[in-house]
């Protein structure tokens, strides 16, 4: 099933609008039968056998009674899973939108949130009794029940580092208060924000699919920030002020401060274009494993009109992250990997079309060179860098 056989729904009453502005970041929210339990077409030997593969980040976590957790990182082989207790375990398998296409289209049903915070799907198998532990996340994310049921219990109580249990790998809660409760069933979703204390105890065997989003904190932003100023210092050194005094050579004067000011100020600050392209390119960057390379063969301008003129279609690589943003009226950002491409202010269609479509189906890709013939250079360097990839047939 593709994206385009399926649409996530909201519960009646809430539109997008209204998500947004009352529930993203800020409550929870239950959405009974929101996606056909069609979409989720991974099976529990499947996701298993992913996590036997060196490409996937994967972990076991398994209560062995209480306050008593195990956590385990894959790659594993058949001889963990046979070792496991019937119950009380948890297997979790990262990234698997970036491998399989029909976990990815899962994504595009998303789209009325911020598609550039789009961190990764990730799915877990539990088995009777199994979860992770109260805890909470930094980050949103819609739980999507996939197989069998899952009780969610809910806090929205303040807890900090003090509430959780020593010596665990995993940040698991000592106490939890649960303020709401829900039995989810295949097709539900339950959109958490940031924060929010949750834990999950499968009835039965289940598989939850977890979408979650970016959210970089404070420090984090900072600490690339200031090392993005550093790369664009030189060398010039600190001069003497003319305010020396003639006594007290130990003193630091206005003048220093004001000299050691000058040298600085010619820095960038937030406001300006240099941090406007610094954050797109933050926030575009991929994770370490999931850099992109060039295709073997560039392409050229002939290549691109053959591929167009049989009626190939391109999508955007599955490790991409993409997003854009205007500079003014004539000038615009592209954001990929972590770089940046600076455009004409009037290929935005062309641009927004690049950066939120999975595959750009051959008539959108000749109408939208036909309108902007501009695209056709930025459209081969995005191909050469293998952001851009020709789609396979269906």
């Amino acid at each position: 099933m593709s994206s385009s056989e399926f649409q996530f729904r909201l519960p009646a009453r809430i539109d997008a609008d209204s998500f947004l502005r009352n529930y993203w970041q800020r409550r929870p929210l239950l959405m009974r039968a929101a996606m056909p339990v069609e979409c989720f077409t991974l099976g529990a030997d499947e996701l298993a056998g992913l996590a036997c593969e060196p490409d996937f980040e994967s972990r076991l976590i398994v209560e062995r009674g209480d306050r008593d957790w195990q956590i385990r990182h894959g790659p594993f082989d058949e001889a963990d899973f046979s070792c496991l207790p019937e119950s009380g375990w948890t297997l979790l398998v990262q990234d698997v939108d970036k491998f399989l296409p029909e976990v990815a289209c899962l994504i595009d049903s998303f789209d009325f949130v911020p598609t550039w915070r789009v961190d990764d799907i990730m799915i877990s198998y539990a088995s009777d009794q199994g979860g992770v532990g109260p805890h909470t996340d930094d980050y949103d994310v819609f739980l999507m029940q996939a197989r069998g049921r899952r009780r969610w219990r809910i806090s929205e109580k303040d807890y900090s580092d003090a509430d959780l249990l020593p010596g665990l790998e995993q940040r698991i809660l000592a106490h939890f208060e649960t303020e709401q409760e829900w039995v989810l069933q295949p097709g539900d979703v339950l959109y958490l924000p940031p924060g929010v204390a949750h834990w999950g105890i499968a009835e039965g065997e289940c598989m939850t699919y977890s979408l979650g989003f970016r959210t970089p904190n404070q420090q984090e932003l900072a600490a690339d920030w200031y090392q993005h100023l550093v790369s664009l210092c030189g060398v010039r050194r600190l001069r003497d002020p003319d305010d020396l005094p003639g006594h007290g050579p130990s003193q630091l004067t206005k003048g220093v401060h004001t000299l050691a000011a000058d040298l600085l100020s010619a820095l960038p600050d937030t406001q300006s274009d240099d941090f406007r392209i610094w954050l797109g390119r933050y926030l575009t960057e991929p994770k370490p494993q999931f850099q992109i390379m060039p295709p073997a063969r560039q392409w050229t301008d002939a290549d691109l009109a053959d591929w167009i003129s049989r009626g190939g279609d391109l999508r955007r690589h599955p490790f991409a992250r993409l997003a854009w943003q205007r500079l003014s009226e004539t000038e615009l950002v592209l954001f990929y990997q972590g770089e940046d491409l600076r455009l004409t202010g009037m290929l935005k269609d062309a641009v927004s079309l690049i950066a939120e479509r999975r595959r750009i189906d051959n008539r959108a890709i000749a109408a939208l060179l036909a309108a902007t013939p501009e695209f056709s250079d930025p459209l081969l360097q995005l191909l050469n860098q293998g952001i851009i990839e020709p789609a396979e047939t269906s």
